[in-house]
């Protein structure tokens, strides 16, 4: 991006301006734009509302932010509300609060210690979780390690390397309340290396799979090794 002729754009209290090409957007307080905005940086403080796409090196969300179009950022850094309603291209997307996108998520890295909701797929070359997410579509990483703090699902889950572990303590509210408890639930899991706990799949495939404890398992089919834990759930099994 080339910022020699651009201007910023900042809005502080409340306030209101059209899209174009920034160098930073900086919003602090209430402020809308309409239209679409290509910039070097966006920060947002307080609430803020996007009518339109985002193209932009750097989005640093603190607060409570969305954006209706589709979004492209080498770094996304999330630490309050985050909505988008498109798609979003990213290099590093870290959340440290609540992110919900409507579309579809492709990108490099993902890191999160939050909740993170995604309508569509999310594709990633390492996908780092301590938190919980809800992906309707494919979740597909190279390297997938999920730390369970609280209920996550993903419809499919693929990748090379993938572990499962479940974290933090069993408290008096989510004894009362299983719901909200760490555990993962998929439709189909494939992998190369596999280790799972507190895990609910219809079926499991892979090369060398370990099932730890809390995990039910309707079909686990494995071509090298099948290591099943004292207590873990497997209906079905076979060597392909």
């Amino acid at each position: 991006m080339d910022s020699n002729n651009r201007r910023d754009l900042v809005i502080s209290g409340s306030g209101s301006s059209s899209g174009g090409s920034y160098r930073d957007v900086k919003i602090n307080g209430e402020g809308k734009v309409y239209g679409d905005i290509d910039c070097l940086q966006f920060k947002t403080n307080g609430v803020s509302e996007i009518s339109g796409q985002v193209k932009a090196k750097f989005i640093q969300v603190n607060g409570v932010s969305s954006m209706n179009g589709s979004v492209e950022s080498e770094d996304i850094k999330v630490y309050g509300d985050f909505k988008l309603e498109g798609n979003v291209s990213y290099l590093d997307f870290k959340c440290r609060g609540s992110a919900r996108v409507q579309g579809n998520m492709n990108g490099d890295r993902i890191d999160l210690e939050g909740d993170l909701t995604v309508a569509g797929d999310c594709e990633a070359e390492t996908f780092n979780a301590k938190g919980a997410f809800r992906i309707d579509g494919l979740l597909n990483a190279g390297v997938i390690d999920i730390s369970l703090y609280g209920a996550s699902s993903a419809q499919e889950i693929g990748g090379e390397v993938i572990t499962v572990r479940k974290k933090g303590f069993k408290s008096l509210l989510t004894s009362l309340l299983p719901m909200l408890d760490a555990k993962l639930d998929a439709e189909t899991i494939e992998g190369d290396e596999i280790y799972l706990e507190n895990t609910t799949a219809k079926v499991v495939r892979g090369n060398r799979i370990t099932i730890g404890p809390g995990c039910e398992i309707d079909l686990v089919e494995y071509k090298e090794s099948l290591n099943p834990f004292k207590g873990a759930k497997i209906y079905e099994y076979r060597q392909i």
